[in-house]
């Protein structure tokens, strides 16, 4: 009787096992069969996702920059009101500092914001319009420029492929961009209203990350002990400490290096009175993060936009901006980046260099961060063993 019941359950878990393994075949045939289905319908799922979440995402990366100037400015406060009073900010009272203090930053975001639409913007649309009302004249003086450089090139021997086949493609590459550039203006301006809303819900997000950022923490903490208790969440709780004590300082004096960078090209290229002045000093200034590419290219700006005036002008622009890089790339740049990552020129130059021959312009823009948590670990490593 027992060995009938064994034998039963032989046929009973086999039974399964074998309907188990024939939908498992059939479901892989199916994802298979319908593999470009899903993977599209996957992404347009993800897509849509990162969409909806994407004030919430936006919102953290401001609060996240803003943080480190509002705690200053609620510190600032408490340290008045202590200096003033000679008694103690109570919790009720500190929590409201933080509210001036974002307060503060808003407006000052707000002001900055003002100076940007009302000095910055209108000259920058003034330079786009010049330029892409002159960009058939261009193409024309580009054309007449490669046709003289191919004859040249001809004259010498030098074998070269039919002179209006080379101009025409090259020129006509240059007009295509132009209008790549004027429809890129007109959808921007087209989704404006779905901008603002987004906008509105990523300042009132800011703000509430902002004024709670320690309740969402503590939060956070709770979820993290219940599904990583133990050695892994405080490892992982110090790891991202470090990181944002890095990566923070580091957004930060980028920051404050670009708008440096941005400000006097825009007074060089002024000052030589270059056409698209504040144009260029604006793309230098945001280029300014890819160290060693982004200089070339302010500079790569002036000389391009500028020879089309006089080809001293082009000259002069790329000159100026290029030697102005140097300055700020080994004495300014090392010393605002170098003292917040905990690097020295050297150690900057050479994680750089690393980074960009292996990941290219994102590798550059992540060594620095990534060299000074390393940074952080080996020193930590060394003072375990007794080294230093």
């Amino acid at each position: 009787m027992l060995e009938k019941l064994r034998i039963e359950n032989k046929y009973i878990r086999c039974g399964i096992y074998g309907i188990i393994s024939i939908l498992v075949l059939f479901l892989g045939y199916k994802i298979i069969d319908n593999g470009s289905y899903l993977i599209n319908n996957m992404k347009e799922s993800i897509f849509n996702f990162f969409n909806i979440i994407s004030p919430v995402f936006y919102a953290f990366l401001i609060s996240y920059l803003l943080f480190r100037p509002v705690v200053f400015f609620q510190n600032l406060f408490s340290k008045l009101y202590n200096k003033i009073t000679k008694k103690q900010v109570s919790d009720g009272l500190y929590r409201a500092f933080r509210i001036l203090g974002i307060i503060i930053m808003f407006g000052i975001i707000i002001i900055t914001l003002a100076l940007v639409i009302n000095f910055i913007i209108p000259p920058i649309i003034e330079n786009i319009k010049i330029l892409l009302n002159k960009l058939p004249e261009y193409q024309i003086q580009m054309k007449v420029w490669i046709e003289g450089i191919v004859e040249s090139l001809n004259k010498n021997n030098i074998d070269i492929q039919t002179t209006g086949e080379l101009a025409t493609v090259f020129t006509d590459k240059l007009f295509l961009f132009g209008n790549e550039v004027l429809a890129f203006i007109t959808n921007s301006i087209t989704s404006l209203s779905s901008f603002l809303l987004d906008l509105i819900l990523t300042i009132i997000l800011t703000f509430y990350f902002l004024k709670d950022k320690e309740i969402l923490f503590r939060n956070f903490r709770k979820f993290r002990d219940v599904i990583m208790p133990g050695k892994v969440g405080r490892f992982l709780t110090i790891f991202f400490n470090d990181i944002d004590e890095i990566v923070g300082k580091f957004l930060v004096a980028e920051i404050l290096d670009s708008v440096i960078v941005g400000v006097v090209s825009t007074i060089l290229m002024l000052i030589i009175n270059h056409p698209f002045a504040i144009l260029i000093g604006c793309v230098a200034g945001f280029t300014n993060i890819i160290p060693y590419i982004g200089p070339v290219i302010g500079a790569a700006l002036a000389f391009g936009l500028g020879i089309f005036n006089t080809l001293s002008l082009g000259i002069t622009g790329a000159i100026l901006l290029l030697l102005y890089q140097q300055i700020d790339g080994n004495f300014v740049q090392p010393k605002i980046v170098g003292d917040k990552v905990g690097l020295v020129p050297v150690w900057i130059l050479i994680v750089v260099l690393i980074g960009g021959s292996y990941f290219g312009a994102i590798g550059m823009i992540l060594s620095i961060p990534i060299a000074g948590i390393i940074r952080i670990y080996f020193n930590r490593y060394a003072k375990s063993k007794n080294i230093i």
